[in-house]
């Protein structure tokens, strides 16, 4: 920047309160401005390395936001040239720029999607009133942001811009065509030069109203009665342009407010389907807890019939036990019984052959003392028959 940017807004009764650099690079013609923060600036370069650059430089002012974006009168994808000098970089292929500068050479060619500087703004949420004051610094392709930028052209103040009297980009306007552009929407050139060289320069363009704390301003002492039908129609294309934005944001508030409609009924259904369940849920529930205390009562019915059942068989195990010692010692007895009879048998053999041995007698010769000892036999003999068959 050569011009005197300060002097020039003083001298215009302008005050920047909102400030949009397009090919900013690295923002150094920003600094000498001395700009309080409370001026919103919106760097914008095409360049992604610039653009960390300028990320990086401005990183402790949160009034300064960057963007990386190629700015054309379209919305699709351009050609970024990229120059030994990266300020020199454009979205033009050079055309004369060679033969002025023959020390820088293109690098490289980056595509990158274009947006016109309107579009810009509305994705980013700013609006074209924020911002009075316009830059631009992209090598021939001047005319092409300014196509791109109706809407904000109706809120500018002031635009400080590079121009250029030969072609030095294919394609790109000379000052003259810029300059006949931003008549229509009643700019007025007010200061130009050619400080680096004569084939292009810098020319500040204001607006012939300005729009000041106080209100607007002429930029004349005097205006005709033309002028002052001029500025009325701008004013009016400005409110107009205030209402239909107003309801646009309107539509769009109302938009989000059927949506959040939306979705609250969609979740206070969610809501009420998640109650039924809960319900429901509880129910089971209940039954689950009255089946638990069923089981549970029925587990203790059974646990108390098998400790009498435990206590049955306790009782009748000891019952076995007695009975089995009955029984062991009924049998220890009949061994005893059995070897007596079998010992009372043996004598009885043997009486038996002792009588068969002893010759037989009359009668009356028999002793009185052997009938006396079979007798005696024969009871014994008896006693033991009984006690076996009363066992």
């Amino acid at each position: 920047m050569k011009l005197d940017f300060l002097n020039l807004c003083q001298q215009h009764t302008i005050t920047p309160r909102g400030i949009i650099s397009i090919g900013a690079y690295d923002g150094k013609t920003l600094k000498p401005l001395n700009l309080p923060n409370t001026v919103k600036t919106l760097l914008i370069d095409a360049n992604p390395t610039a653009v960390e650059r300028l990320q990086e430089n401005f990183a402790d002012r949160p009034n300064i936001q960057v963007v990386q974006a190629a700015i054309a009168n379209h919305n699709d994808t351009v050609t970024l040239h990229l120059t030994s000098l990266e300020s020199s970089s454009s979205i033009l292929p050079w055309q004369q720029y060679s033969k002025i500068y023959p020390n820088i050479k293109e690098t490289q060619q980056l595509t990158l999607p274009s947006r016109t500087l309107d579009t810009l703004l509305e994705e980013l949420h700013l609006s074209t009133t924020d911002f009075n004051i316009l830059i631009l610094d992209i090598q021939g392709a001047e005319l092409l942001a300014l196509e791109g930028a109706t809407q904000l052209l109706n809120t500018l103040d002031a635009i400080y811009t590079t121009v250029h009297y030969q072609e030095l980009f294919k394609g790109g306007a000379l000052a003259e065509q810029v300059g006949q552009f931003l008549t229509d929407y009643q700019f007025q050139r007010v200061a130009e030069g050619t400080p680096y060289h004569p084939a292009w320069g810098e020319a500040f363009y204001v607006r012939q109203t300005v729009r000041t704390e106080d209100g607007v301003l002429p930029v004349q002492s005097l205006s005709p009665p033309s002028q002052l039908l001029q500025e009325t129609q701008q004013e009016l294309e400005t409110l107009q342009l205030h209402y239909q934005e107003t309801l646009a944001t309107l539509e769009q508030t109302q938009d989000q407010l059927q949506q959040k409609a939306e979705n609250l009924a969609e979740l206070e259904s969610q809501r009420d389907q998640i109650l039924v369940e809960l319900e429901q849920s509880q129910t089971q529930q209940e039954q689950l807890q009255a089946q638990l205390q069923q089981t549970q009562k029925q587990s203790d019915q059974s646990r108390s019939e098998l400790h009498e059942v435990r206590e049955e068989l306790e009782l009748t195990q000891f019952q076995l036990d007695e009975l089995q010692v009955e029984l062991e010692q009924y049998v220890a007895k009949f061994h005893q019984q059995k070897e007596e009879i079998t010992q009372l048998q043996t004598e009885l053999e043997q009486t038996k052959t002792q009588l068969t041995q002893v010759k037989p007698q009359p009668e009356l010769t028999v002793s009185t003392k052997s009938k006396s000892d079979n007798a005696v036999l024969v009871k014994l003999l008896a006693k033991v028959l009984a006690e076996t068959i009363e066992d």
